[in-house]
C-alpha cells in the first residue's frame, strides 16, 4: 500500500510539473541586475509594478517601464542598456549555450542605448520594435520609437538594420559613427544617412543615462 501511495504521488507530482507551461519557467530567469535608476522608474513584472531600484535582477519578460526617469541595466550577455525617458523596454528573449548567447530586447516606446560587447560568432544581440528589427555583435548604438516610425543610429561598430514590413524587408548597415536611419510604418529603411549634429547629440542625450 505504501508503494502505492509512493507511486500515485510521483504520478501527480509529475502531471504537476508538465502542467507548467514553458513561459512560466523560463520568467523566472534572471537575465541581468539594474546598474542604476534616476526619477520615476517601473519594473512591470507579473506580480505587477514596482518601483525600479538599483540592484535589482532583471527577469525574462519583465518591462522596464520610464517616465521622468532613466535606468541602466547589465544583462548576462555583457551588454549595458541605457533606457531613456517614457520608454517601454521588455526583455522578449535570453538563450544562452555554450560559446554562444542571443538576446532579444522590444523597445515599445521611448529610446534605448545598448553597448554590446564582441559576441561570438554564433550570438547576436538584437533590438525588435513595432517596424524593425536591429542586430549587431559589439556595437554602441542608439534606437528611438514614436507610434510609426523606428530611427536607429550608430555611435561605434556596426548595426543591421531591417524592416518587419513583409512587403519591404530591406536590410541597411551602418558601420561609420552618425549614420542613421528611419524605418517607417510598411516602409523599408530610409538610405544610410549621417545625421545633422543636433539630432545626433539630442537623441543620444535622450536615450543615455549618465
Amino acid at each position: 500500500m505504501h508503494g502505492i501511495r509512493v507511486c500515485i504521488a510521483a504520478v501527480l507530482m509529475a502531471a504537476l510539473a508538465n502542467m507548467v507551461p514553458g513561459s512560466a519557467l523560463a520568467a523566472e530567469l534572471v537575465v541581468g541586475s539594474v546598474l542604476a535608476v534616476r526619477g520615476d522608474v517601473f519594473s512591470d513584472t507579473t506580480s505587477g509594478q514596482q518601483p525600479l531600484k538599483a540592484n535589482a535582477p532583471v527577469r525574462l519578460g519583465d518591462t522596464i517601464v520610464s517616465a521622468s526617469g532613466k535606468a541602466k541595466i547589465a544583462l548576462n550577455d555583457g551588454t549595458v542598456v541605457s533606457v531613456g525617458e517614457n520608454s517601454r523596454v521588455r526583455v522578449a528573449d535570453y538563450e544562452r549555450a555554450p560559446g554562444s548567447t542571443g538576446t532579444r530586447v522590444s523597445l515599445v516606446a521611448g529610446a534605448l542605448r545598448s553597448l554590446v560587447t564582441k559576441t561570438t560568432a554564433t550570438g547576436k544581440f538584437e533590438i525588435e520594435t513595432e517596424t524593425a528589427v536591429a542586430a549587431v555583435r559589439g556595437t554602441d548604438w542608439v534606437v528611438e520609437v514614436t507610434a510609426d516610425q523606428t530611427s536607429v543610429a550608430v555611435v561605434s561598430g556596426e548595426v543591421a538594420v531591417t524592416s518587419r514590413a513583409p512587403q519591404a524587408q530591406a536590410t541597411v548597415v551602418l558601420n561609420t559613427p552618425g549614420q542613421g536611419t528611419d524605418v517607417r510604418r510598411g516602409s523599408a529603411p530610409t538610405p544610410v544617412a549621417t545625421w545633422g549634429a543636433q539630432r545626433f547629440s539630442s537623441t543620444l542625450a535622450r536615450a543615455t543615462f549618465d
